[in-house]
């Protein structure tokens, strides 16, 4: 894979996958259910196939609902190594902190994009 953006649009969701990295962007008002996730998942199957490492990048502009049990659920796979969270706002960023308490992975949380790749980059090399 190169380093420009392979993009994928689903129905909920904007998933941009990089070398290291995918960044998902999910819609404004969305509800997100575990059905969906697995869509993210086949995606994410498909694209790191080879086995390679990764983080998932979970830029959060939008306010959407999702069952945390569900999303917790679905990362599961063994090549991604990290998740990073990014939020600006204090309520999105609370809500985070609660789900960081149940995610096996490495998980940190970022108020830009930027400092996300940053550390997604350094995990991997």
């Amino acid at each position: 894979m190169n380093t420009e953006a392979r993009k994928f649009k689903l129905s909920f969701c904007e998933l941009s996958f990089y070398d290291h990295y995918v960044i998902s962007e999910i819609n404004e008002g969305a509800y997100i259910t575990k059905e969906l996730f697995m869509e993210v998942l086949l995606l994410l199957e498909e694209v790191y196939s080879d086995g390679q490492n990764y983080v998932y990048i979970s830029n959060r502009k939008a306010d959407y609902n999702v069952n945390p049990i569900d999303y917790l659920n679905c990362i599961s796979q063994e090549n991604m190594i990290g998740v990073a969270l990014v939020t600006a706002t204090e309520s999105k960023k609370k809500t985070a902190l609660f789900e960081k308490n149940f995610m096996s992975k490495k998980v940190e949380l970022f108020s830009n994009l930027q400092d996300a790749v940053k550390w997604a980059n350094s995990l991997v090399e």
